[in-house]
């Protein structure tokens, strides 16, 4: 092996706070030693030590240079080969490995939950960050959907909904093309958490889901086994106008559900969501008290007995 291969392969682990995103392990390139690049330069920061470089780094992107005897960090979009100069003093670290999901993760022996890059678009692709819950059932799931206080609105246009919005540490939704690129290989599960007013969590597993892409109007695909406290509302097996598998994406503004009207804009069913005609399960809905109709039928008819919600998949 060479010596470039050996220095690649130097790793360590740093510690971060939780109010920042989760550490992650990195690598020291130290064929860049004593280089400077401005080549997807996202801004200097004063830093004092490694440990807090590397967390500052990844609140922005994920690559950076440290100058120990300047305190200084750069961060970096991407990695950088070309356009280097000499610069004394800096050394460059690069994420050890960069998953695609939290399932990666927790594969890699991350077991906190928290938020986390991931790289679900392969590799070259800039990261995203999501919360990856690492308790629940072995862990490894990736929230595509989180709601506890009805901060951020879920009335949404299709774009909002196809994009995501919120943020991963507070309430989001993750957006439509990033379900569909997590889950498109159809070998995920789908997690559903309702959290209610007394404080009692009840959830219900999905053994198969998957979305496809936006020309495919982000059709959902369900499968059993179903199993949980909640009960099975999504498949609602033997009820075909209630079941939500095979149905297509629908925001207030543009219907794609089974019913004459439009599910996804009536006043107590606005929001985005697959609708049939139109619902028994609904975690998109009004957070207003009293206006959310059947978040979860039977077992949790109004949103007024909503206190949190939360869709998480992991593969198979």
């Amino acid at each position: 092996m060479s010596s470039l291969r050996i220095v690649c392969f130097i790793v360590f682990l740093f510690t971060v706070s939780s109010a920042t995103i989760s550490s992650l392990r990195y690598t020291a390139k130290l064929e860049l030693d004593n280089k400077m690049s401005n080549e997807e330069l996202i801004g200097h920061h004063e830093a004092q030590s490694l440990s807090e470089c590397a967390a500052t780094c990844q609140r922005d992107r994920g690559f950076f240079g440290y100058n120990p005897t300047l305190k200084k960090c750069r961060t970096h979009k991407k990695t950088f080969t070309t356009g280097m100069s000499d610069d004394t003093g800096w050394r460059y670290y690069f994420p050890a490995f960069l998953p695609s999901d939290c399932k990666e993760l927790r594969d890699n022996d991350y077991d906190k939950s928290d938020v986390y890059d991931i790289y679900p678009y392969g590799t070259k692709s800039i990261p995203v960050k999501v919360h990856c819950n690492m308790d629940i059932m072995g862990g490894g799931w990736t929230a595509i959907q989180k709601r506890f206080d009805g901060s951020v609105s879920f009335d949404r246009n299709w774009t909002d909904y196809k994009n995501g919005f919120g943020e991963p540490e507070q309430e989001v939704w993750i957006g439509n093309d990033l379900i569909h690129q997590l889950t498109k290989e159809n070998t995920s599960s789908l997690y559903v958490t309702i959290t209610l007013q007394n404080g009692t969590t009840l959830y219900e597993m999905y053994g198969g889901f998957s979305v496809s892409d936006e020309a495919g109007k982000y059709q959902i695909f369900l499968a059993g086994p179903a199993t949980g406290t909640l009960g099975d509302s999504m498949l609602a097996t033997g009820n075909p106008t209630r079941d939500l598998s095979g149905m297509f994406f629908s925001t207030p503004g543009r219907e794609n559900d089974s019913y004459s009207g439009n599910c996804a804009g009536y006043s107590d069913a606005r929001g985005g969501w697959w609708f049939n005609y139109c619902h028994q399960a609904f975690l998109n809905g009004p957070w207003s008290p009293g206006s959310w109709f059947r978040p979860w039928y039977p077992t949790v008819t109004s949103g007024t007995s909503v206190k949190a919600t939360t869709l998480m998949v992991r593969r198979n």
